[in-house]
């Protein structure tokens, strides 16, 4: 059977993948939802701002089902590679508060504001601060952080926010910063990206790591011609598995997230309420928490 003829028709439920350390303490368990599917961005609300063969989660959104929890929700073991697993956890008071002045001119919209803090000594003290605690959630074995940023723009209401080098939105997207070949995907560097805004914002990923999509994509022998994991690997996954759903994992303010945006399809969603979503962000190997 040819792609064309198999796109839009091939259904997989929610595979065994990338797991979602379960909430502690105060951190809601509340915090995930399930897409319908994907959604070419040429069919989405906007789409002349994303990039052609862009995709987008489809709605409606829903709670996960008890079986689907158990999916997404696990622990890894002892030693896991960080393309096993997502954490959502609190941020320091240290770094909020290093953060404060920069926090309170993205909560009220103040563009040229912010920007004038994060080029002075306001921006520097808060860059060091949150450097400082990044650089200790990584492996021991593999010490240190890379292109640690403070950043923040105001969402437009796009289904997702990373923008290319073109200026388009690319949509749900696999990071290549290390070229790593599909086999090693998992072992690559991880994300930390940290909500310093106002308001929640969201982690859109599929929970299936490059592996299983490429296992699922053989199954159906529809593999051939897209191999790569930069690119064509999740774009034929999204063709072929438009059912297959989109997990949104809200962030509070104050709290961060950590990913393995090398090793799954990934994007960034906040509302647009007039507020900056300020975050701070940087890839290194942490470990788990």
């Amino acid at each position: 059977m040819t792609l064309r003829q198999h796109t839009g028709i091939a259904h997989v439920g929610l595979r065994n993948g990338v797991k979602l350390l379960p909430p502690s303490g105060t951190q809601s368990a509340d915090r995930v939802e399930l897409s319908s599917g994907f959604l070419s961005a040429a069919e989405a609300p906007l789409p002349g701002t994303y990039a052609d063969g862009s995709f987008v989660p489809r709605a409606p959104w829903r709670a996960p089902t008890c079986h689907e929890r158990g999916i997404l929700y696990g622990t890894p073991d002892s030693g896991a590679p960080p393309g096993d697993w997502i954490a959502v956890l609190p941020v320091p008071a240290a770094v909020l508060e290093a953060c404060a002045e920069l926090r309170a001119a993205a909560a009220v919209g103040a563009e040229s504001a912010l920007v004038s803090l994060l080029d002075g000594p306001a921006g520097r003290m808060a860059l060091v601060e949150s450097i400082r605690w990044a650089t200790t959630l990584t492996d021991p074995a593999r010490p240190g952080i890379e292109n640690p940023l403070l950043y923040g723009r105001t969402p437009a209401g796009n289904l997702t926010m990373t923008t290319g080098s073109h200026g388009l939105r690319v949509g749900l997207h696999v990071d290549s910063w290390y070229g790593n070949p599909l086999k090693s995907r998992a072992a690559a560097a991880n994300r930390i990206s940290v909500n310093l805004g106002s308001r929640d914002r969201s982690l859109l990923c599929v929970n299936a790591p490059l592996q299983v999509m490429e296992q699922a994509l053989r199954e159906y022998d529809l593999l051939a011609g897209a191999g790569d994991p930069r690119f064509a690997l999740g774009k034929r996954f999204m063709e072929v598995f438009p059912d297959y759903p989109v997990t949104k994992i809200t962030v509070h303010p104050g709290e961060a997230y950590l990913a393995p945006t090398e090793n799954m399809l990934h994007d960034a969603y906040a509302e647009p309420h007039g507020q900056i979503d300020l975050q701070f962000s940087c890839r290194g190997y942490f470990a788990s928490p």
